[in-house]
């Protein structure tokens, strides 16, 4: 089944429409005989083939241009996009420090919590897991010369 989404390109009112595949088979270019050997290879799913390089789908018997086309198609539907080193070192310049609230649990952090990443708490009843997590969802509201 074929499903068409629209989406903004680059923040602007002008979109596009693109076909989102929900099965290999929906994919132009794969037929029978090529969903055959793909599914042989591992690929069972579009984000599989969004993943693959263009010579594994070769050393499989499938043909450069088909390979290039399918890998393609199957991106475009998943929103598969790699990013470089330097676009995550400029995500990584806006990342902010959220205070615990405990001088000393913000140095042993690091100077606190980043903001754009997940830390976890974990450990036995009893031991503030809960009261952090109450005691962050209070210190994000501060403003940010207050550690918020």
């Amino acid at each position: 089944m074929v499903r068409r989404r629209t989406e903004e390109e680059g923040g602007e009112e002008e979109s596009k429409e693109v076909e989102v595949f929900e099965s290999i088979e929906d994919i132009p270019g794969i037929g029978p005989s090529t969903a055959a050997k793909l599914r042989e290879l591992g690929y069972t799913t579009v984000e599989a083939l969004a993943t693959a390089t263009v010579n594994e789908l070769v050393s499989g018997g499938i043909p450069d241009k088909t390979a290039a086309k399918i890998i393609s198609l199957a991106r475009s539907s998943i929103e598969v996009k790699f990013v470089s080193a330097l676009d995550i070192l400029k995500q990584r310049e806006h990342i902010q420090k959220l205070t615990t609230g405990s001088r000393k649990l913000d140095a042993l952090l690091g100077g606190g919590l980043e903001t754009m990443t997940i830390t976890e708490f974990f450990g036995e009843y009893g031991t503030g897991k809960s009261q952090i997590s109450h005691q962050l969802a209070v210190n994000v509201q501060l403003p940010v010369e207050k550690g918020g």
